[in-house]
Order: structure tokens, then sequence, then C-alpha cells
């Protein structure tokens, strides 16, 4: 009995060191301008994605594109947190995996689905550049661009009071609501997960 429990936390401790080698040399290749870099990069975010690290980065990520100095950074604001788009009744569908009852099987929403009163007005979580506007089933979309990749789009408004090409900040009324709000945040490598920003 104990020479079995030395073995597991002989194991254990075999599996930690790798673990921990492992980590190290992916440290290192990250730092460096080395080609591994090019390999390991997209493994690591495609992990973070699946495990919900960029719920924690978010933030940090909008601090660092404003301390960016660059033609491309948001506009020059002292707010540094995203805010939510519009007061909300609930939420219809959060971000994420689900089982969809309809087709029987895991679907993924890219996307928070919210419910709001009718003629709802709706900000911009932060700050940048009305980039787009478009039609679809939900009604008309905006897309605002915050600069570093960091993009956001408002789906299902009845109305639009923006234009397209206008800088807004967050107090910029960007139009009014159908019965619900269609939201996404997409970062370079797709969409990020807003679910914190609803919670209650």
């Amino acid at each position: 009995m104990v020479k079995e429990g030395c073995l597991v936390l002989g194991s254990f401790r075999i599996r930690m060191l790798v673990v921990i080698l492992i980590a190290a040399l992916v440290g290192l290749s990250m730092q460096s301008g080395h080609s591994s870099r090019k390999m390991v990069e997209p493994v690591i975010k495609y992990i973070m994605k699946d495990y919900g690290v960029q719920d924690n980065l978010l933030t940090n990520y909008l601090y660092r594109i404003k301390d960016e100095p660059s033609a491309e950074t948001v506009p020059a604001s002292g707010e540094t947190m995203l805010q939510l788009p519009c007061e909300f009744i609930d939420i219809e569908q959060s971000y994420g995996w689900y089982y969809n009852q309809d087709s029987r099987q895991q679907e993924f929403f890219p996307a928070v689905l919210i419910n709001v009163t009718e003629d709802t007005a709706i900000k911009a979580v932060y700050a940048g550049q009305l980039k787009d506007i478009s039609d679809d089933e939900r009604g008309k979309t905006v897309l605002i661009e915050h600069g570093g990749g960091l993009c956001s789009s408002y789906g299902g408004l009845k109305e639009v009071r923006a234009r397209k090409g206008q800088k807004v900040t967050q107090d910029t009324l960007i139009g009014f609501s159908s019965q619900q709000l269609f939201f996404q945040i997409t970062g370079e490598d797709g969409p990020l997960n807003p679910n914190k920003l609803f919670e209650r």
C-alpha cells in the first residue's frame, strides 16, 4: 500500500515537473521573437478561450489599448471600463456553449442576447468609431471599432441615431432597441465573452 502511494506521488511529482518545464519553455518562446512563437501563440489563445481566461483579460486589454500611442487607438478618454449598453430586463441567451433542444446538440452562441423594453436607448460600451450599419433579420446592427482589434456589435436596433464614421464615447446615443438586443464583443481572434458585463 505504501509503495503504491509512493509511486502515485512520484508520478504526480514527475507530471508536475513536466508541466512546469513546458510552461517555462512556452513562456520563453512567447517572450522571444523566435519563429516558434508563431506556433505556440495560437495554441495558447485557443486554450485560453476554452477556459474563459479572456473574461479576466478583457478589462486589462482595454487598459492596454488606452495606453498605446497609435493613430488607430480609441479617442482620448478617462473611461477605462466597459459599461452596459443599456438597461435590460433579463438575459435570454448568454455567451458560450449550450444544449440546443431543437437540434439536440451542443452549439456555441458568440454573443449575449438580452430582453429589453422596446425603444430603450443604446449607448456604446466603450469609446471608438462607428464602422458599419447593416440590416438583418433582427433589425439594424451597428459595429463600433475600439482600436487594437477590439470591436463591439449591437444588433436588433429599431432605429440608429449615430452615423457611419462617427467618433463615439460612452455617452453617445447609438440608437433605440426593439424588444431584444444582440450584443457581441470581438477581438482579433474572434468573439470574446461579455457575460460578466451583464452580471447583477
